[in-house]
């Protein structure tokens, strides 16, 4: 992430909500949710429990709580998520952890969540 306009640091403890229109970087532990209209970075050392939503979300360390990413949701090695997420785009890198229920939109943007979608998704899935 190249230009961050807020960093939380390594030995910050944030208790409260954290809006911005800019990216976010997070080195330390907040309680509570983040909300950017653009990045938000979750360093190694970073601990964050609470919902997560952005542009894009990159996970190094650890999120507790529903994660939304309306473009990229990338969780790397070192990263954890114990939550749900909903995401456009999921990345998860070998020896990356993630706990939760992921929902994906379709081509037209929908999330899948009615009956009759999951029947028609069941129809394409190839038999055993």
């Amino acid at each position: 992430m190249e230009n961050v306009d807020t960093i939380i640091g390594l030995n910050v403890n944030l208790k409260g909500n954290l809006k911005n229109q800019g990216s976010i970087q997070v080195n330390g532990s907040v309680e509570g949710e983040i909300r950017s209209d653009d990045n938000v970075n979750v360093g190694e050392t970073a601990i964050i429990k609470g919902p997560v939503s952005a542009k894009v979300v990159e996970v190094s360390g650890m999120i507790k709580g529903l994660v939304e990413a309306t473009e990229k949701l990338e969780i790397n090695p070192t990263g954890k998520v114990i939550g749900d997420i909903n995401v456009k785009t999921l990345i998860i890198k070998q020896g990356a952890i993630f706990v939760g229920k992921s929902t994906m939109p379709d081509q037209a943007g929908d999330a899948i969540n009615t009956k009759e979608q999951k029947e028609e998704v069941e129809e394409i899935k190839p038999e055993k």
